[in-house]
């Protein structure tokens, strides 16, 4: 796959910062300027340095070489702190592109993607392949810029033998594209192979209690040892293709100079040139082959940089969720009707909604019961707009919910479901997640979910840090900050999905008083296989294979005598 495109991409995120780019470029150009004075230098010390009536004092030679060195060392130096300023600005667009790239993508794409691989993707990708083209930038401004005022100056002493040393060019060239293809087979291999590596120890560390629970630890040794042999042996065999372009230059290079000096030489002698000329031209031509042996390993960074960056690109071009609707709904009041839904997902066997349809009024609590597989959670899934239906519509206060902008629909539901997901800050911070911090207004939304008690005996009350997915909290604690999380966003609708399945007797019958004094002024959702949570909802709903079969109070069904008090009397109510 070509490169081009993706160096056109990474260029676009280099241009808001050309500035530093155009000064680094300035800073290498100064410092260039000063590499022919080298061999000048040399020929007056060898012609004229060593006449006993000398045209300038000793002293002259230290001060002019230190001060030449000098010169370019603060050039050096200017040139590749800019550059370095510019790659860290780079980055850090890069990586926020990155991450609004993967906040805004399609819902596929995480089924595809591992949390291990969407790190290295948005943190070590953009480092990795920006420095290693950053690296290349520089070695090109440091010897290319230098070797361009060489090959002018030794064009302007010797335009003869300076032609000549240009014939080595194109085999150096010619050799090293040949290589460059081989280290671009081996880099896209080692990258995808190190993918994979980061894909397997994102699933040991997430899944960590079930290989502990299966013993599977030494499966999970042998599948990260192949994963890892792969990454090494691809990294061996990028690493051997780049380690080729070095010898292979320096043996077409260590031709041609023993050939140009020993014309050099019989050019000398012909003419009578002087031992100042000779080691001026020499002298000059060393250091041109010096920084052109650089700039022949340029390549290997270039095309490793690129290939990283491809996988960045491939993330960027990832596509975003479809969001059709465009109008805003600030603050709905709660209504929802679903009209004959159909949903049927991708390779699936049967319909997961088969047209369902049930009403919910504003601020009443509905539960939704039935065996797995009945539609419960696709319901919940379609409600937030996370799936489409094939048929029927849903409206919310009577406005289609398909003419809603996704971010409009979605803050109108506070969600707690049994797959908790914390994150690795203070208890305020999660329970006000993506809010402005109110010390107050948590504190009320932790006490009606049974967990301020709890957090008034952490170290640091509501700023104690609760680890990665509140790995120092137990299960039901989880659960409970989730739900304050729930509570505290305060959304006219709120959905509970198997929320109360870890709570203990105590703890779930405070979070039902809390619902209880929502009731009538929130819309609720509930999800339970509890008989004690759906007890007092306002209408039960029972679900089976993707349509409402039956509705009514806890009561009203049970004197029905049919698919609920089935359900009761297996003692799965939900």
């Amino acid at each position: 796959m070509p490169l081009k495109p993706t160096a056109l991409r990474v260029l676009n995120f280099v241009k808001p910062h050309r500035r530093g780019l155009v000064a680094a470029v300035g800073a290498y150009v100064l410092a260039a300027c000063t590499e022919p004075l080298i061999p000048k230098l040399l020929k007056v010390a060898l012609d004229e340095g060593f006449a006993k009536e000398a045209p300038f004092p000793l002293w002259w030679v230290p001060v002019v070489l230190i001060g030449l060195f000098l010169l370019r060392g603060v050039f050096s130096f200017l040139g590749q702190y800019l550059l370095h300023w510019t790659i860290g600005r780079t980055v850090y667009d890069l990586r926020r592109a990155l991450l609004d790239a993967l906040l805004r993508a399609d819902a596929k794409v995480y089924t595809q993607m591992s949390g291990g691989a969407a790190v290295t993707k948005v943190v070590g990708d953009p480092q990795q392949s920006i420095h290693l083209l950053g690296t290349a930038c520089i070695t090109v401004l440091r010897d290319g810029l230098p070797a361009v005022a060489m090959l002018g100056y030794l064009l302007y002493i010797n335009w003869k033998l300076t032609l000549l040393t240009l014939v080595t060019l194109p085999v150096m060239s010619w050799v090293l594209k040949k290589v460059n293809r081989r280290v671009r087979q081996t880099g896209s291999r080692a990258y995808d192979a190190q993918i994979h590596l980061s894909g397997v120890v994102d699933d040991i560390a997430r899944a960590w209690k079930l290989v502990r629970s299966f013993n599977a630890a030494p499966f999970e040794r042998e599948r990260f040892a192949q994963a890892a042999a792969a990454v090494r042996s691809n990294a061996l065999k990028q690493t051997a293709a780049n380690a080729l372009a070095q010898p292979l230059s320096q043996m077409v290079a260590s031709v041609g100079i023993s050939v140009i000096v020993s014309m050099a030489l019989f050019q000398g002698r012909a003419t009578g040139a002087t031992p100042g000329e000779f080691v001026e031209f020499v002298g000059g031509l060393l250091l041109l082959m010096s920084r052109a042996r650089h700039l022949a390993e340029v390549a290997q960074p270039i095309t490793n940089g690129l290939i990283v960056a491809r996988g960045c690109m491939d993330l960027l071009d990832t596509p975003a969720e479809a969001d059709p609707g465009r109008q805003v709904l600030e603050r709905a009041r709660g209504d929802l009707a679903l009209e004959n839904l159909q949903l049927t997902y991708p390779g699936a066997a049967a319909p997961a909604l088969n047209g369902l349809s049930l009403t919910v009024r504003a601020g009443e609590t509905v539960a939704l019961v039935g065996p797995s597989g009945a539609g419960k959670s696709t319901v919940i899934h379609l409600l937030q707009g996370f799936a489409e239906p094939q048929g029927g519509r849903f409206t919310l206060d009577g406005v289609d919910a398909a003419t809603l902008t996704r971010a409009s629909l979605r803050t109108q539901f506070a969600v707690v479901s049994q797959d908790i997901v914390l994150f690795d800050d203070s208890v305020l911070a999660n329970v006000a997640y993506a809010q402005a911090p109110d010390v107050a207004r948590a504190e009320a939304a932790l006490k009606d979910a049974a967990l301020w008690d709890f957090v008034q005996t952490l170290p640091q009350g509501l700023h104690t840090r609760i680890g990665n997915n509140g790995s120092t909290l137990s299960g039901g604690q989880r659960q409970r900050l989730a739900i304050a999380r729930a509570l505290y966003r305060d959304a006219p609708i709120w959905i509970f999905d198997e929320a109360t399945s870890a709570l203990d007797t105590e703890s779930e019958r405070a979070v039902q008083d809390a619902l209880a004094r929502q009731q009538g002024h929130k819309t609720l959702i509930l999800i339970a296989h509890r008989l004690s949570t759906v007890r007092h909802a306002d209408c039960i709903h029972v679900l089976q294979a993707g349509r409402v079969v039956e509705s009514g109070t806890h009561a009203e069904l049970l004197a029905q005598g049919g698919a609920y008090a089935a359900l009761v009397s297996l003692g799965d109510e939900g």
